[in-house]
């Protein structure tokens, strides 16, 4: 039970890191572009508010809404490729959060962009307004992402911590 109880734990710790990351960057460039209205505190986290109507489109608002999914989706790749160092520590309450670090940024945006943003919406629609493409093309994309990243988590990164990390 305290092992299930320690997984929780680092799962939304991962969950806080990468709301901080991802709403940081939104944030940011709201600042940056001089949008910036406000902040939502929502059941399951939180949202920038921008200044309606949008003051700022094409590539501005592709940039603000799809950076953030890129800025997470990259450090995901970088933990990835350094998860062997990461491993070597001798802290193990850092590995784990590590592990799900890792995996709820490699994840979480491609899944939700391509597969939840037909229920919700959110940062898809900046980008295919902003990129003046359908959102389809945008959904594929970050479709053939999240199975892309579903491999490496369930191949490689779920066997180098869980399986090798136990012996």
């Amino acid at each position: 039970m305290k092992s299930l109880i320690r997984k929780y734990l680092y799962f939304i710790l991962a969950g806080i890191t990468y709301l901080i990351i991802h709403e940081g960057v939104h944030l940011i460039q709201a600042l940056i572009f001089g949008i910036y209205k406000g902040i939502n505190v929502l059941p399951l986290g939180i949202e920038i508010k921008i200044m309606q109507p949008l003051t700022i489109g094409g590539i501005k608002l592709a940039a603000f809404s799809g950076l953030s999914s890129v800025v997470t989706v990259l450090i995901g790749y970088v933990l990835f490729v350094l998860s062997p160092k990461i491993l070597k520590l001798n802290n193990q309450p850092v590995k784990n959060y590590m592990y799900y670090v890792t995996f709820i940024f490699l994840l979480l945006d491609p899944v939700y962009i391509s597969l939840l943003s037909f229920f919700v919406g959110g940062d898809i629609n900046g980008i295919a307004l902003g990129l003046n493409i359908p959102y389809m093309t945008v959904r594929g994309i970050y479709f053939v992402i999240a199975v892309f990243n579903t491999y490496l988590v369930y191949k490689k990164l779920y066997p180098t911590y869980v399986i090798k990390n136990k012996s």
